[in-house]
């Protein structure tokens, strides 16, 4: 749940199947979703923005289990959480933040040409108004 004006949240499954062999490393299979929300709000400009989604990895590994399977699932687990959040805010939180500055540019951008317009519309009134000399 999203709470806040400027707010968000982090949601991992993860689902791991370990095989068991005799004589050799276990056989380690991680799937892991993340699920993302955030919601950005500027009361000034009045903007706001909702943005979520979410991402899908799988990762198998033969890993030696001498110590147990917590360790090992552990390490995976956090390993590949670790790799999806640099994932995500490189490749995705970083093109949002390339697409909403882009926006912003262009909105400045429509306010200097409705500044134009009103501009030349002022000095043609103004030109069309003076008396013309002798």
């Amino acid at each position: 749940t999203i709470i806040g004006e400027n707010s968000g949240c982090w949601d991992a499954i993860n689902i791991m199947e370990v095989t068991e062999r005799l004589g050799r490393p276990s056989h380690y299979k991680l799937t892991t979703t993340v699920m993302t929300r955030m919601r950005h709000r500027d009361e000034e400009t009045h903007y706001e923005m909702n943005i979520g989604g979410s991402l899908m990895r799988q990762k198998e590994d033969d890993l030696h289990s001498d110590n147990g399977h917590i360790i090992n699932i552990g390490q995976m687990v956090e390993g590949m959480e670790n790799n999806i959040r640099q994932q995500i805010e490189g490749v995705y939180f970083g093109k949002t933040r390339d697409i909403v500055n882009g926006v912003r540019s262009l909105t400045k951008l429509s306010q200097k040409k409705q500044f134009s317009r009103v501009m030349n519309a002022e000095l043609t009134g103004a030109i069309s108004k003076r008396k013309p000399q002798e």
